[in-house]
């Protein structure tokens, strides 16, 4: 465990006083610490390091370029949609295809077309 000067400064002074006011504690926490060296500490009671500081801070980072992303392809999907709308609707008034209307097509070699019967 690291720790800034400040905190190593504070636990010695802690450390001075208990020593000075109660110095058969002072032993006893000093056996328990010889003993417990080999453990690990509870991860209740680490710190976080600066690796899950940052792992915490991108994660929101994650999020919001995945919803951006997001809505970029829908916004990309209406753009093509919109696109192919105006390119199919020129397409369809250069060939004479407007609402309702279909174009007939033209006489075949030796054959005449004759308009269809009204109803």
């Amino acid at each position: 465990m690291s720790l800034h000067y400040r905190q190593r400064y504070q636990l010695h002074l802690i450390e001075t006083r208990l020593l000075r006011s109660d110095p058969r504690l002072a032993g006893m926490l000093g056996m328990f610490g010889r003993l417990s060296v080999g453990q690990a500490m509870p991860s209740w009671e680490q710190t976080s390091s600066r690796r899950d500081s940052i792992r915490q801070a991108a994660a929101p980072l994650a999020e919001a370029v995945t919803i951006a992303t997001a809505a970029f392809r829908v916004l990309f999907s209406a753009v093509v949609a919109f696109v192919t709308a105006v390119v199919c609707g020129d397409r369809a008034r250069l060939l004479g295809l407007q609402r309702g209307r279909t174009r007939r097509p033209g006489p075949r070699r030796g054959r005449v077309w004759l308009p269809a019967p009204e109803l």
